[in-house]
This record gives structure tokens, C-alpha cells and sequence, in this order.
């Protein structure tokens, strides 16, 4: 997929699903959660060219912000780079 404009594409990142004493964790992948970081997967060529945001890299992003989409039965989302706050 090629990203257009500004807009960066993101999946959000798996949770380890049980702790280190067994335990199992559910999740139910809410990607409109706020505070979830997230897996960028591809960019615009302006913001590639920058070279401040790269596929691969791990961001802090506001959710809410994001247009949601799926890809291959994945969850991911479509967001201006302005509402991406932080790399990892």
C-alpha cells in the first residue's frame, strides 16, 4: 500500500499474551485506545524522504485520530503524521 500526502500506515503492536508466572492475558485489541503504541508498516514518500519516521519504527500515536482499516484480516490504521507524537 502506498501512503499519500502526509499519512502514515500503523498496525498496533501484539501484547505479550501471559505474564511470567503463567498467567493468561486477553486483550481485545482495542486500537482506539489512546496510550497503545504502534508498528508503523509503510509512509508517504515526503515523510520518507525526511527520514524521521521509517517503516519499522515503533510509535506513540493518538488512535482516536486515525482512519481505521484491515489489511490481510489485520487491524491496522491510516494517520497524518501530525498526531504521531513520539518514536520509540
Amino acid at each position: 500500500m502506498k501512503m499519500l500526502s502526509n499519512n502514515v500506515l500503523v498496525t498496533e503492536i501484539e501484547k505479550e499474551q501471559k505474564t511470567a508466572g503463567g498467567i493468561i492475558l486477553t486483550d481485545p485489541g482495542n486500537i482506539d485506545k489512546a496510550v497503545q503504541p504502534g508498528l508503523v508498516l509503510a509512509v508517504s514518500p515526503a515523510i520518507h524522504a525526511e527520514g524521521e519516521i521509517k517503516q519499522g519504527d515503533e510509535v506513540y500515536l493518538e488512535w482516536p485520530k486515525s482512519m481505521p482499516i484491515t489489511i490481510d484480516g489485520k487491524k491496522a490504521a491510516i494517520i497524518d503524521r501530525l498526531f504521531i507524537k513520539a518514536v520509540v
